[in-house]
């Protein structure tokens, strides 16, 4: 892979990271105290239904942030399966995917039985 591929492929990460950013702190100006420190009533559903986005977006941010720092390591975009090159597309598709379309295919089929 070349340096630039792979800065492509981090400037993806780091556009979606930013967007959670954005979607975080709209979500904490929607959820936060009002302008009177109270806390602002919510119907039970729609909190609930608002706090699990927030934690699936936390959880998203972490794996971004150990995918940025998988792609430091010269084995980033090779197959961990068959040794092989992940094209490009796939990774810019998926850019955590550690598997080729083959592999993973193979690791479907094996899971489903």
């Amino acid at each position: 892979m070349t340096a630039e591929q792979l800065s492509r492929l981090r400037g993806i990460v780091e556009e979606e990271i930013a967007d959670i950013h954005r979607a975080g702190a709209a979500w904490r100006d929607c959820n936060g105290p009002d302008e009177n420190g109270v806390q602002r009533i919510q119907e039970h559903a729609a909190r609930m239904a608002s706090l699990d986005w927030k934690h699936g977006m936390d959880r998203r941010l972490q794996e971004l942030l150990r995918l940025l720092g998988r792609m430091e390591r010269e084995d980033y975009g090779e197959c961990e399966d068959c040794g092989e090159d992940i094209p490009l597309r796939r990774l810019e598709l998926v850019p955590a995917t550690a598997f080729c379309s083959a592999c993973m295919a193979r690791r479907e089929e094996a899971r489903d039985g």
